[in-house]
């Protein structure tokens, strides 16, 4: 009897560490699989968040892009003429306006800075940016030895542009190599400067001579006239009386070619240096 009692005693025991053992083996299961469960669901969610920020950032990239792109410099279409004065503000300046008007022409003056610091010129210079026309600098000395050799040219330019933008509120950019940039600007460390300084540069592509022809006003014509050969052309010209005599007949001239006459504008540079260096 004792060894019956003993038997089942021993029997339950075995049976309760195996029921034990099986709930032991559940538990475990339960607990890896919920584990990795989890594992993987946070590794879903996680994916799934750096898809979405992803997405996101190229969303964000392609509306931002529009303000990024830069508006791409370029020369008018057809033929355009530019026609271009150095050497103001004088006494003509008001005069070469009223006839640029009477015309509906705009041009690109090119003014020094030493008759800047004219007040009686200033209500002219107003006048030039009111009416469409654009004013750069010509430099403040118009010295060669001064802007070359002593290299002053930014210096000078700046100030100059300085001026023109006190007196007419506007920021240009663009000046005229006095005399030209060749062989002025020769030196590619001057052209260094101005390009770090942002300041663009335009010489011409016809030189009218009108300076050296105070006697022979109709020569200038007759240098525009045989110097127009490209699409697009740049006058020489200067605040000069002879210059002043015969603009009527060179603005005649453009018009019965089939020329629309074009001005300077910050946004739309294009080259026009006798060096062809892009940066200017």
């Amino acid at each position: 009897m004792k060894t019956t009692r003993k038997y089942i005693k021993r029997s339950w025991l075995k049976k309760g560490l195996i029921l034990f053992g099986v709930v032991l083996a559940t538990i475990l299961l339960m607990l890896y699989l919920k584990e990795k469960y989890t594992t993987a669901t946070v590794k879903v969610i996680a994916e799934e968040s750096v898809k979405q920020n992803t997405t996101q950032q190229q969303n964000n990239e392609n509306t931002e892009q529009p303000k990024k792109e830069k508006k791409i410099a370029s020369k008018q279409l057809g033929k355009v003429v530019y026609l271009t004065f150095d050497d103001g503000p004088s006494q003509l300046t008001e005069q070469f306006l009223d006839i640029l008007k009477e015309h509906e022409v705009k041009a690109t003056f090119f003014m020094q800075g030493v008759n800047l610091l004219n007040k009686s010129y200033e209500e002219s210079v107003k006048r030039a940016t009111q009416e469409g026309h654009y004013v750069g600098a010509h430099s403040m000395s118009h010295d060669k030895k001064r802007l070359y050799n002593e290299g002053q040219f930014v210096d000078e330019m700046n100030e100059t542009l300085l001026l023109i933008q006190d007196i007419t509120g506007t920021k240009p950019k663009l000046v005229r190599a006095p005399y030209g940039s060749v062989p002025g600007l020769n030196s590619k460390g001057l052209r260094d400067e101005i390009a770090e300084a942002d300041i663009k540069l335009w010489d011409w592509t016809i030189d009218s001579f009108d300076w050296q022809l105070e006697y022979n006003r109709n020569q200038i014509v007759e240098n525009i006239k045989n110097g127009t050969v490209r699409d697009i052309e740049v006058v020489l010209m200067h605040e000069k009386i002879q210059t002043l005599q015969v603009l009527p007949e060179i603005i005649s001239f453009y018009k019965e070619k089939g020329y629309q006459f074009g001005v300077y504008n910050d946004t739309n540079h294009f080259t026009q240096n006798f060096h062809k260096d892009q940066r200017l």
